[in-house]
């Protein structure tokens, strides 16, 4: 449990600290069990994310961007009415508790002064966030409405006296204390073989045989733990969730490409069906009607042949049965080579956006490709999406330490746009070779880049593929004129030539 009273009492304190007189300049919910408060105090600026989510309940200052869905959703804006613009007078813990107080001041409607408390219980599963009237303890309302067929003993409903949960037993805090190695706080995570595994204030007695790394800021430390662990990382969820939908559209694909090559096998065995109806025809004579089978030479090599018979048929009719099977399979041939090069076309794709949805960083770009994939027809999306306006494209934009500026798509869409639309025929396009992953297009702006653009700008786009955990990566860069799409290629797929190839270790151009 990293979000336990002990680090719920260590968080609090420092946010009672460094926010008491805050301003709240903004709320966001981005996602359901989410509040993010924008805080501004003498000069301080911080996000506050408060998270209610069952795995991960927790608060903490974040460097993180949230997106903002398109709307709001009501409890936001509940919020957003009654706090937005107030300060915090005081933040204090229910003691032994994860339950964190914030003592609000703001202005009603007839412009007096007025009291209000937001209370956030970050207690796994139970979870939630209310905001009630000090002065009658009243709820307004709550980020999750408790009645009495949920809960007999509290509940959270609109204009009913707020009830704190059951405390929790008295040796809680005793037991947690008695796993600290120590007293002094000293914001630390557990790694088990390379594998994130816990983080807290304290060093504890059941980590003592981990490798652990320390911060000096406990925010920090819980943020960096929270977006690192796959099972809490709704972001992270997201991506591997598309990643494994795309994995299995791929299955689909290599099932069927097998199951082409099976009936290619088979089509190509045509030729025997040829050869025992010009070997019938030539010895009618030879069958009876009601034969099943009838044996013969063949005049090619001398050998015998043995051609079966469907006894209910002539000895000719069954000659036209075998013509018109060797007919039937050489025309499937041909179709089902088609059907397989378009299904190693497809398979070839997915992968591609496979790669670009385990690059994406925001919930905006996982969308992207889902109506990618909505749009070439591999998958449906909900019809509540509005996907009527045409999302415009916005590739990643970064300014090398020379000055000169790339753009870097964020899926196979925005590839073609910056390479089809945007590069001009001497900018430098970039693309990780043989390792699937985004366009990269360096603007030259007509001059002659030198080799460390070139190197800076390879290092960036190996950043953006596949290879981003890699060492000495090769990219291929070649002058946009040489790109080319072939006619019918799905978004992202292109042929280039004339190519030159560097190796690089990728970098993360938002850390430079």
């Amino acid at each position: 449990m990293p979000y336990d009273a002990l680090v719920a009492d260590y968080i609090t304190e420092d946010l009672k600290q460094k926010m008491t007189g805050a301003k709240i300049e903004k709320v966001q919910q981005p996602e359901n069990d989410e509040i993010v408060l924008q805080l501004h105090n003498m000069g301080l600026r911080k996000k506050l994310l408060i998270c209610l989510a069952p795995n991960g309940s927790r608060i903490h200052f974040t460097e993180d961007n949230y997106e903002n869905p398109k709307e709001a959703p009501n409890f936001c804006m509940l919020l957003r009415k009654h706090i937005q613009g107030a300060r915090i007078t005081d933040i204090s813990q229910v003691s032994g508790e994860r339950i964190t107080w914030f003592d609000i001041e703001t202005v009603n409607e007839m412009g007096y002064s007025v009291n209000k408390r937001l209370i956030a219980e970050t207690m796994g599963k139970h979870s939630n966030l209310i905001l009630i009237d000090s002065e009658t303890g009243k709820i307004i309302d709550a980020l999750k409405r408790l009645s009495i067929d949920v809960n007999r003993y509290r509940q959270i409903l609109p204009g009913m006296i707020y009830t704190a949960p059951p405390a929790s037993s008295s040796d809680y805090v005793v037991k947690l204390r008695a796993e600290m190695v120590s007293d002094v706080p000293r914001p630390v995570i557990y790694y088990d073989n390379d594998r994130i595994k816990d983080v807290h204030i304290y060093e504890l007695k059941k980590y003592e045989g981990l490798r652990r790394e320390y911060y000096d800021d406990a925010h920090e430390a819980l943020e960096y733990f929270y977006l690192h662990k796959s099972d809490t990382n709704k972001r992270l969820q997201k991506s591997e969730s598309l990643q494994h939908s795309i994995g299995n559209l791929i299955d689909k694909q290599l099932l069927k490409k097998s199951r082409l090559l099976d009936d290619i096998k088979k089509a190509n065995e045509a030729d025997i069906y040829r050869l025992k109806a010009e070997l019938l025809n030539a010895n009618l004579h030879l069958a009876k009607p009601g034969d099943k089978s009838v044996e013969v030479i063949s005049y090619y090599d001398g050998s015998k042949v043995k051609i079966e018979l469907d006894e209910k048929l002539s000895p000719a009719k069954n000659a036209q049965a075998y013509y018109r099977k060797y007919a039937k399979l050489k025309s499937s041939a041909k179709e089902k080579l088609a059907q397989l090069e378009s299904c190693e076309k497809d398979i070839e794709y997915l992968k591609s956006v496979q790669g670009m949805a385990a690059i994406a960083s925001t919930y905006e770009e996982l969308d992207l490709i889902r109506d990618e994939l909505a749009d070439q027809g591999f998958i449906r999306i909900s019809k509540a999406r509005d996907r009527n306006k045409k999302a415009k494209a916005k590739p990643k934009r970064y300014k090398l330490k020379s000055g000169l500026e790339m753009v870097i798509g964020r899926n196979n869409s925005e590839n073609d746009y910056i390479t089809f639309k945007l590069a001009q025929k001497n900018d430098l396009w970039f693309h990780t070779k043989d390792i699937h992953g985004s366009h990269a297009v360096l603007f030259t702006n007509g001059i002659e880049p030198e080799a460390d653009d070139i190197y800076e700008a390879a290092s960036y786009a190996a950043w953006f593929s596949k290879a981003r955990d890699s060492e000495n990566v090769p990219v291929d860069y070649v002058p946009a004129r040489y790109v080319k799409k072939p006619g019918g290629a799905k978004p992202g797929m292109v042929i280039f030539t004339n190519n030159k190839t560097v190796w690089i270790n990728p970098k993360n151009p938002e850390e430079e």
